[in-house]
């Protein structure tokens, strides 16, 4: 990771922190080979984002960086289903769009801020259509 590419990321991070006023969600999600640390707003509102960075290592050490816009379909107090639209760059496929589906599963009802997150993304890199399955946890800081 370059320098220019840790200094985006503290700004995008400062910037995300700055409009969410203090109530940010934190992630990890893991698929196959590839690991993404996300940044977004409230996954318990109708309406959600999130931003995505792509956290290579000694075999994949590239950049990349992913918006995720999603929509709240179905909430309970054990589950949320979404789905959205997702727009990403990485230094190895030039850009990528898909369509991001989500359960986020609460396992636990004393501490709701901390989900499960199944996520299956269709999306279009190389002139071809793949399919991402990641698992993930993200955990929701509010503001009390």
């Amino acid at each position: 990771m370059t320098t220019k590419h840790i200094i985006f990321f503290c700004f995008l991070t400062m910037g995300i922190g700055l409009t969410a006023k203090a109530q940010v969600s934190v992630g990890v999600y893991k698929s196959s080979v590839f690991t993404h640390l996300g940044v977004g707003t409230d996954p318990e509102k109708k309406y959600f984002g999130e931003v995505r960075l792509f956290a290579g290592d000694w075999l994949n050490n590239y950049f990349g960086a992913e918006v995720l816009g999603q929509r709240n379909f179905s909430q309970t107090e054990w589950y949320n289903f979404s789905a959205g639209l997702m727009v990403g760059y990485h230094e190895f496929n030039e850009g990528m769009v898909g369509i991001p589906a989500f359960f986020s599963i609460k396992p636990l009802q004393a501490n709701t801020n901390l989900s499960l997150v199944l996520e299956a993304t269709p999306f279009v890199a190389y002139s071809s259509v793949h399919l991402r399955g990641s698992i993930g946890v993200r955990y929701f800081l509010r503001k009390e």
